[in-house]
């Protein structure tokens, strides 16, 4: 995570996802937040030249593919995510998708970084178990949305933790 732009996409999903989690807590701390696992996803590693953890990147062009737990029931995670919409994203887009009998949802839309520059951006959360989501976010150009956007997909229908 040597590029500033990288490092300021990473740092608003986390702050996205964190939000998200910690709405939702019941003030014991029983609930962990975004617990450290490993995510089995099958993409294109060859474009994300860069990884750590979870989390792939490519400087040119610039792109992020990160993967992680929420801790959250499906049904909750996608209630709170509808109905909270986050401020200055463009052309925001919601829905679901079925993939061998399981719900995908995606939120995307178009996000402005430095220099006013847009980068598109798509969150597509699964149900793990009971009571976890797995949420894979892609962070790419928008010229570049034919390379990136199926490899996103490809990495959320994949996606699976690593017990």
């Amino acid at each position: 995570m040597k590029n500033i732009l990288t490092k300021k996409l990473f740092y608003f999903l986390a702050l996205f996802m964190v939000s998200l989690t910690t709405v939702a807590q019941d003030g014991e701390g029983s609930e962990e937040i975004a617990p450290e696992v490993v995510i089995d996803m099958d993409f294109n590693k060859s474009i994300y030249p860069e990884n750590e953890g979870n989390a792939y990147f490519s400087n040119e062009p610039k792109a992020a593919l990160i993967g992680m737990i929420v801790p959250k029931k499906y049904s909750e995670l996608i209630a709170e995510m509808k109905k909270d919409p986050s401020e200055g994203i463009k052309n925001l887009k919601t829905g679901e998708f079925d993939n061998a009998g399981k719900k995908v949802f995606f939120y995307s839309g178009n996000i402005t970084v430095e220099n006013d520059k847009e980068i598109f951006m798509e969150v597509l959360v699964k149900h793990s178990d009971e009571n976890k989501c797995i949420v894979v976010t892609s962070m790419y150009e928008p010229s570049v949305k034919e390379k990136f956007g199926k490899e996103a997909k490809r990495a959320i229908i994949s996606a699976k933790v690593n017990e």
